[in-house]
């Protein structure tokens, strides 16, 4: 016996309300690096950042993907340079977890 359309409709849209309920919030630092923990040549596990705002805040970098514009070794650079970057993460519990990694664009104040 096929499912009845009036069944399937309602829970089609229930199903595509909840699913980006579930997508966590981006949100965006600006700042200079003040210290990388690089364990190892070419990798790095985190970081923290001196906001705009004067605040310290630790990222973690172990989940983040190699980009070749902006490759997580490429910290340490900005680290020596005080160069500001624009970090994008997640919250997952306590850890702010990076997805990506930009350089700031030119400014004010940078």
């Amino acid at each position: 016996m096929p499912a009845r359309p009036t069944l399937i409709v309602p829970a089609l849209a229930l199903l595509l309300c909840v699913v980006p309920a579930c997508e966590p919030t981006l949100r965006q630092e600006t700042g200079v690096v003040l210290r990388v923990d690089s364990p190892a040549l070419g990798r790095v596990d985190s970081f923290e950042l001196l906001t705009t705002d004067g605040e310290r805040i630790a990222f973690d970098t172990t989940e983040l993907g190699f980009r070749s514009e902006f490759p997580a070794p490429h910290l340490s650079e900005h680290q020596v340079l005080g160069d500001h970057i624009v970090v994008t993460f997640k919250l997952d519990g306590e850890r702010r977890v990076v997805t990506q990694l930009d350089d700031a664009p030119e400014g004010p104040g940078h």
